[in-house]
């Protein structure tokens, strides 16, 4: 599977970078992935920046379109493993996963997208969301080539 995670902002907090670029050169191994972030949007209220936002994610978005959002579907990491595995049968090869800002996603952007996926029913940071992200893929990743990293 090829990956793009597409992200409004850049990591703010060391920690979370570090951690970021941890898994990254885990999962490269894994899979290719390509991690592009997109300039904060401008505007004269929230809505707008919204709005600014999604257009650009879904401007640099390309293959199947994943939105992440609190009220996506919620998976197990095995469940996402046969997830990915089931978009590769189905012929997927590309998959972009779009990360909104502060303001989330617009509802157009909701629409547009093949799915939504959510990392949890709490609300994180974005940098932490890019985090727990890069880990589950690796870790869905880890799970579809036998690696030992998962444990049930």
């Amino acid at each position: 599977m090829r990956y793009q995670l597409i992200a409004i902002g850049q990591l703010k907090r060391s920690f979370y970078a570090d951690g970021c670029q941890f898994f990254l050169g885990r999962l490269k191994h894994q899979a290719k992935i390509e991690i592009i972030e997109l300039k904060e949007g401008k505007g004269k209220n929230a809505e707008q920046v919204k709005e600014a936002e999604s257009n650009s994610l879904l401007a640099a978005a390309s293959g199947y379109l994943i939105a992440l959002d609190e009220k996506g579907a919620a998976f197990s990491s095995q469940d996402l493993a046969d997830c990915l595995t089931r978009l590769e049968v189905r012929g997927v090869s590309s998959v972009s996963i779009l990360v909104g800002g502060a303001e989330g996603h617009s509802e157009l952007l909701k629409k547009k997208v093949d799915a939504l996926w959510s990392l949890s029913s709490m609300t994180f940071p974005h940098d932490l969301a890019r985090l727990v992200l890069l880990e589950q893929l690796y870790r869905a990743e880890t799970i579809r080539s036998g690696h030992p990293y998962h444990r049930e």
